[in-house]
């Protein structure tokens, strides 16, 4: 990205950003001593959360056509999640230490590390709010703009780094700006809002020459619909010794947006920093301990969702080409686009017709984020789009 600024704004906004940073060094500094504060943290990074506040002062229609806000998994859960949600019914009389301690087990052998190689948690927004609040009391963290975290600057301290002209990680200016002030790296691939993809040869590199003074995390929530998940997440770099950090979510291909099932993969020391501010897996029900097994074995459900992922945003792509609209190409179960009107004049029209998306602002740019859903939720967007927009 490019960004023409006089010397007037740059020290405006450095001071801005000084006195934001202050305060939310103050903010973690409180969410460390308070469980409460630590909870409003949290909120602030789930989806649930951020989909509210987006939709504030804008009265949903009586018939929603397309819930294509969330990256949810339309599809989903599957025959055999449900099957094993009820039977679980039957035991959650008791407390989860087995069901826990399988659900680690088959997690472990999944991804290729050792069981204390693995922290639970009610979905990743809880540790991934528990490693805002471990790195952040000791600096900054460091990360693209945009990308998932970098709304949350009033909380976080954190230190924004511009993506590159065609919306991607720029890991060199990363690297060029750690100086010791940084506590952590914090990566989204595939980034959220903009889908884009990191080659894993190029993070890895990155990785290796970096993260023995700064720890990276990776949250990769959206990594199951890469093209090769094994091999593009960062899995080896943690059995490689690094000082890496996994973040993965169950709410996207497993359809666990309910459930909440999170887990956090890395070194035992480094689980052993942001546990103090999780839970450790203690807040999962019994059913989704034994639903997440399921899911997790049922790789038909995964391919069949994968498979219409394809099939709806190939007709999203088709739809915004044959639109005279350009789009960043995704490796993750949403289409960033560019639009042209204000974001939230289309959001609130869109939800008139009974279609949710989100919206962004970045780049001098208005921006429209449309999760994939089943082809009948794409038809019902483009026609009301092409309605709106038209």
């Amino acid at each position: 990205m490019s960004f023409n600024i006089n010397r007037r704004d740059w020290l405006k906004k450095s001071l801005i950003a000084t006195a934001g940073l202050s305060a939310a060094s103050t903010y973690i500094q409180r969410a460390q001593a308070n469980p409460t504060v630590r909870r409003e943290l949290q909120m602030s990074l789930s989806p649930d959360f951020q989909l509210e506040n987006s939709f504030v002062g804008i009265n949903p229609p009586v018939v929603m056509k397309a819930r294509l806000g969330a990256n949810e998994n339309p599809w989903g859960p599957s025959a055999k999640t449900k099957e094993a949600l009820i039977e679980a019914v039957g035991v959650s009389n008791r407390y989860g230490m087995q069901s826990r301690a399988a659900l680690v087990k088959l997690i472990a052998e999944k991804e290729g590390v050792p069981e204390n190689y693995i922290l639970l948690g009610a979905g990743s927004s809880e540790l991934l709010t528990a490693s805002m609040v471990a790195y952040g009391l000791k600096g900054k963290i460091i990360c693209g703009d945009p990308c998932y975290i970098s709304g949350n600057e009033e909380k976080i301290p954190m230190e924004k780094v511009p993506l590159t002209k065609d919306y991607q990680y720029d890991l060199d200016a990363i690297a060029g700006r750690l100086n010791g002030s940084q506590s952590l790296v914090y990566i989204t691939n595939p980034n959220n809002p903009t889908g884009a993809m990191l080659p894993a040869d190029q993070l890895t590199a990155f990785i290796n020459k970096v993260s023995d003074k700064t720890p990276v995390l990776v949250d990769e929530a959206y990594i199951d619909y890469a093209k090769n998940p094994k091999t593009d997440c960062m899995v080896a770099s943690i059995n490689a010794g690094k000082n890496v950090l996994i973040l993965r979510t169950m709410s996207k291909l497993y359809a666990f947006a309910g459930l909440r099932v999170g887990y956090a993969i890395a070194k035992p020391e480094i689980l052993k920093t942001i546990a103090p501010y999780c839970s450790g897996g203690f807040d999962i029900s019994v059913p989704s301990f034994a639903a997440a097994v399921a899911a997790l074995k049922d790789t038909d459900f995964q391919h069949l969702t994968l498979t219409n992922t394809a099939e709806s945003k190939k007709y999203l792509y088709d739809f915004l080409t044959k639109a005279g609209y350009s789009y960043i190409p995704s490796s993750a179960n949403f289409v960033l686009f560019p639009i042209k009107m204000k974001g939230q004049d289309l959001m609130s029209k869109l939800m008139a017709e009974g279609v949710m998306v989100r919206r962004w602002e970045f780049d001098r740019q208005h921006w429209c984020r449309v999760s994939i859903g089943t082809m009948d939720e794409m038809k019902a967007f483009a026609e009301a789009f092409s309605k709106i927009a038209s």
